[in-house]
């Protein structure tokens, strides 16, 4: 049986390798932005359980669910503030876009619909309450601007980071 040490570093590798198809995917134009919101899902997602497994967490209770970004993802972005040396009181607007951010990337996964309320997911089709099918395809998901909008860029730079220190840590 493998030791949490193990399973850390594994999931910290994997949250790397997403992370960096999705760098590759934002750079290629044609590419729908439903499947790089993809990879940054899986990324946000991996990096999360692994500094949960890191922090003591069992991983067999985080293999059973997609939902561990909302909670997680924005203690993981003050956690690398700090390690930055950086005042995280100053980083206020930082830590909200990084808060409302995870609760919309967690959504993106289709197994997380907070009760029926956010069918939209970037990876499959799905019908809302009115019987109208939509497509990832044609979908403008709030991430995509939340991305790029104040805020977006130094979150996007801190999961980075956080993922780079979580693998020489593990």
């Amino acid at each position: 049986m493998s030791a949490p040490a193990d399973w850390a570093k594994a999931y910290a590798r994997q949250a790397d390798a997403d992370f960096r198809t999705w760098e590759v995917l934002q750079a290629q134009g044609e590419v729908p932005k439903c499947h790089g919101l993809l990879f940054l899902q899986m990324a946000c997602e991996k990096l999360c359980k692994a500094h949960l497994i890191a922090g003591g967490t069992l991983p067999e209770e985080l293999q059973t669910s997609h939902g561990y970004i909302a909670k997680p993802l924005p203690i993981v972005i003050r956690q690398q503030i700090a390690f930055l040396r950086r005042d995280v009181k100053g980083m206020g607007g930082i830590l909200q876009a990084a808060r409302h951010l995870a609760g919309e990337i967690e959504v993106l996964n289709p197994a997380v619909d907070r009760n029926g309320q956010r069918p939209d997911n970037c990876e499959y089709p799905w019908e809302n309450h009115g019987g109208v099918l939509h497509s990832p395809l044609d979908w403008t998901f709030h991430p995509s601007r939340l991305l790029t909008a104040k805020g977006g860029p130094a979150f996007l730079k801190l999961v980075r980071l956080a993922i780079d220190r979580l693998l020489r840590r593990v």
